[in-house]
């Protein structure tokens, strides 16, 4: 029976990925459209309300129907998960070094930072909140205020960084000597210009050549060949990808592109007339807003790999076809209120099964749901920005791969924990009038370690980085991959005894 749960358990993580990623998130695109909400406010809070979706309904679940700890301990472990895991497969994936600045990575981790420490009242300064027995109203109220702060500043986020970098230019750019070595490799005339076939060049070469072109083309060039408001318009809907360096827009890639084509789906185009062909074509598609999404295809796939995956995943993309309109295609674009909600109803459905099968496999070979919740169920609800990162990374988008991983984070503890427990704050003295409680116990010495924890590990990061020379190489992925392992292991050992945490709740 054990088996079979845990079966259902990666079945319902693939579903909840496929519903974020396949209808969700596209119907919050168009929310975006209409409201005509600029590209770094709506990645700040649409976008990652898509990407962060699984974590969020969790956390619900945890308080209102399972009453336990598996929310917070989900959104803690998916926040080290997305530190640690995700931007070490980006640089261990990734086709070469990836580049990174310090604006990004400044910005994100302040803010990140903010969410715990400014976020507790005068009483409680020493201690952050979660680590205390009780969480009240105004607490969570607090860290709800710090995510609006976030979309506020994400909205300036441009005019913001042109001022700082002003008053304090960045040191760490290259020389003019080094950066005319580099686009004299990297520049886009030159490759396009060039006579040779794509037979002459290898397959790792080309890709080698898009992951660079990627990474330092120039913007004249681009304005020049095909400016990105032509591409935009060019677009039935906005993409839920759009891919904006330093700012907070996400660029998202379905579970399903995974399964049918690997990580680098543009690879078969390597077959073009020439390199420049395939090079701009390429460039186009995977870093700004290629040509108009398509819509879920229900059709018979030819391939044999192919039809396995469909018949797998029938049972998951039939209900979804038949009961949510997709509204990239245009002519469903009109019905994404119901897309919306349906989406919704769909993952709390998905997240319910999710956490019903994980607290069974927890009870059956009895591991305590906060540790389901910092290391499985992280995982589980994070493939989907795992996917989505290393996709980037492999397009040499470093920052961008930074900036959204924890970013994501602050839409997880900012959103994902304060929102439930305002909600019960609110429903708890309606259900319950005589014996209302007006806070929410937090009873896992282990999982406060494991906050404190997370701080470090966000220390880690920002130590690697520097120790990296602001690049995402081999050893930047190795340092990060045994970071995540030994907070697993800690993670463990706290909540299952072994280990004391001296951090003790009052």
């Amino acid at each position: 029976m054990v088996l079979l749960h845990v079966i259902g358990l990666i079945y319902m993580f693939i579903a909840l990925a496929i519903v974020c990623d396949e209808f969700f998130v596209p119907s919050l695109g168009v929310i975006t459209d209409k409201l005509a909400i600029s590209d770094d406010v709506a990645g700040a809070t649409f976008m990652a309300a898509g990407g962060s979706a699984p974590e969020f309904f969790t956390s619900v679940i945890g308080v209102f129907i399972a009453e336990n700890n598996v929310g917070i301990g989900t959104i803690v472990g998916s926040a080290t998960f997305n530190i640690l895991c995700v931007l070490s497969c980006c640089a261990l994936f990734a086709h070469g070094v990836l580049h990174l600045t310090w604006w990004p990575l400044f910005r994100s981790t302040h803010f990140f930072y903010s969410t715990f420490f400014l976020a507790v009242p005068p009483n409680k300064i020493l201690f952050p909140s979660f680590w205390i027995f009780f969480i009240h109203w105004y607490e969570a109220l607090s860290l709800f205020i710090i995510y609006l702060l976030y979309a506020i500043f994400m909205k300036y986020n441009e005019v913001l960084e042109a001022k700082v970098k002003k008053c304090c230019p960045d040191e760490k750019q290259l020389n003019a000597s080094e950066e005319e070595q580099r686009l004299t490799v990297l520049q886009p005339k030159a490759i396009m210009e060039s006579p040779r076939s794509p037979s002459t060049y290898g397959n790792e070469t080309v890709n080698s050549m898009n992951f660079n072109y990627a990474h330092r083309i120039q913007h004249d060039d681009l304005d020049r060949s095909h400016s990105l408001s032509n591409i935009r318009r060019s677009s039935g809907i906005r993409r839920q990808s759009i891919p904006i360096l330093h700012s907070g827009a996400i660029f998202r890639n379905g579970i399903l592109q995974l399964m049918s084509h690997g990580l680098d789906p543009l690879e078969e185009g390597v077959a073009e007339d020439d390199v420049k062909s395939f090079l701009r074509e390429n460039f186009q598609k995977a870093i700004l807003e290629e040509e108009e999404e398509k819509p879920l295809d229900m059709t018979w796939p030819e391939k044999f790999h192919r039809q396995v995956i469909f018949l797998a995943l029938s049972p998951i993309l039939f209900p979804l076809w038949v009961t949510l309109p997709d509204v990239r295609n245009e002519a469903s674009r009109k019905w994404f209120p119901l897309t919306f909600i349906g989406s919704i109803l769909w993952i709390a459905f998905y997240s319910y099964i999710m956490v019903w099968m994980a607290n069974t496999i927890g009870e059956t070979i009895a591991i305590p749901t906060e540790i389901i919740g910092l290391t499985i169920l992280a995982a589980g609800t994070s493939i989907p920005d795992l996917i989505t990162s290393v996709i980037v990374a492999r397009k040499g988008l470093g920052d961008m791969a930074v900036s959204s991983s924890v970013g994501s984070n602050i839409f997880d503890v900012c959103v994902g924990l304060p929102i439930p427990w305002l909600l019960y704050f609110i429903y708890e003295p309606i259900r319950n009038q005589e014996m209302a409680k007006n806070f929410i116990s937090v009873s896992s010495n282990g999982l406060a370690c494991s906050v404190g924890m997370l701080f470090v590990m966000l220390i880690v990061l920002v130590a690697a980085i520097g120790l990296s020379k602001w690049q995402m190489n081999k050893f930047f992925g190795v340092v990060m991959i045994i970071s995540y392992i030994l907070f697993c292991v800690l993670s463990i050992s706290l909540e299952t005894g072994f280990l004391a945490c001296p951090l003790k709740i009052c």
